[in-house]
């Protein structure tokens, strides 16, 4: 019977001894470092992964889990360098037991997280650090960088009307372009179109419009609503007396989260260049011939045959262009009374038609190579002539794609 105990004894020894040594070189780790663990994690999000992408106004809580062994304690800290994002939060230690077979236990923290808009485009890098309280060196680290989306407004060259090149209408003339905006980082931020250049110059001609068109909506991600896309358009009717001028007028998108030097980093600009050339005029709707001719004080016949793709001039479809007359180039020697008794009109005539000419003591000046639009003068009623010269409605006027 003594032999029989002293085997036991050493068996028990053995085994002992072998659990001790296990015990002792056991390692702090965090969770999913065996498939057992990840199968877990896959439950619990126990670890979060290396790199997390968000938007502003985006919550996310995310949970690190540190594991030692049984009967083990192990801490866990958020590392002050680098430290935590302002706005974020993070949680007391908790245990959770992950093994139910042996009722082994994990410490885990929570970190909550949601980016303001000054934070857009920034990246964080939190690390956590876990270890045992008797034994120090025996610790793992373990980092998350946290990466938020900044807004990439952009205009949509499929659908925005190009700004190569110049564009000539006449007065009167509906200029309506199209412009799409939407967020080029694929984060779904609202974008918006501003009037001018960011500092303010280049803003949209006397009587143009920037009018919002629709949007286009993304899914809510946060309190971030999200637009996939926004259209706009640029609608400007040249007025009489802008002729013969170049006008450069610009826009630029911008998110709408944006403030101080952050939107004139991320605005994009986009201008036009707009010529109004004289002697050319478009009939508004419910405009005839007739209304065109008392506008500029001329016969209307002469307008009919000034424009021969004109069949009918009791039917013209809204938004024509006129040619009003002939251009003539000024001569070395020319002077208004001249030109106007050569071509059977008036001085006033040649100065209501080109708004452009300077007078000085009662004498218009013009200088070689000026253009000036010639009109034969037709004494019309000033009553009349006021009562013709108003559009109808421009949302009625069609898209110019240029």
């Amino acid at each position: 019977g003594g032999k029989g105990l002293g085997v036991v004894l050493v068996c028990f020894l053995v085994l002992g001894g072998w659990v001790g040594q296990a015990d002792a070189d056991l390692n702090v780790t965090f969770m999913n470092a065996t498939q057992e663990m990840r199968d877990w994690c896959l439950a619990t999000s126990c670890l979060p992964p290396s790199e997390i992408h968000l938007v502003v106004g985006e919550n996310i809580t995310f949970r690190v889990t540190a594991y030692l062994g049984v009967a083990r304690n192990v801490s866990m800290g958020v590392l002050s360098d680098p430290g935590l994002p302002n706005e974020a939060r993070v949680s007391g230690e908790m245990m959770q037991v992950w093994h139910n077979a042996s009722a082994e236990e994990a410490v885990f923290r929570e970190v909550a997280f949601t980016p303001s808009p000054p934070q857009a485009g920034l990246s964080y890098r939190i690390c956590f650090h876990a270890f045992e309280p008797t034994n120090q060196n025996n610790s793992a680290t373990f980092c998350a960088t946290v990466r938020v989306a900044a807004p990439v407004p952009m205009f949509d060259n499929n659908l925005t009307i190009p700004n190569d090149g110049m564009m000539e209408v006449g007065v009167g003339c509906p200029v309506r372009l199209r412009l799409v905006v939407g967020d080029g980082g694929g984060s779904g931020y609202c974008v918006d179109v501003v009037s001018g250049r960011f500092d303010g110059t280049g803003v949209v001609p006397p009587m143009g419009e920037l009018i919002p068109v629709s949007t286009t909506a993304s899914p809510k991600i946060g309190t971030h609503d999200g637009c996939a896309a926004r259209e706009f358009e640029l609608a400007w009717y040249p007025q009489k007396g802008q002729e013969p001028n170049e006008y450069e007028y610009c826009v630029h998108a911008r998110d709408t989260l944006c403030d101080g030097l952050a939107c004139e980093q991320r605005s994009v600009e986009r201008c036009y260049r707009v010529y109004v050339a004289k002697c050319k005029y478009c009939l508004a709707t419910g405009e005839t011939i007739m209304h065109a001719a008392a506008r500029y004080r001329t016969d209307w016949l002469q307008l009919w045959g000034a424009n021969t793709h004109i069949r009918n001039p009791d039917s013209i479809p809204a938004w024509s262009e006129l040619v009003l007359g002939p251009t003539y180039t000024v001569q070395t020697g020319d002077t208004l009374q001249g030109i106007s008794s050569r071509f059977g009109t008036t001085l006033g005539a040649i100065l209501e038609a080109n708004a452009d000419i300077q007078v000085v003591d009662n004498e218009g000046m013009i200088v070689p190579g000026d253009k000036l639009c010639l009109l034969p003068y037709v004494c019309w009623d000033d009553v009349f002539s006021s009562a013709a010269g108003g559009h109808t409605p421009r949302e009625t006027a069609p898209r110019i794609e240029f």
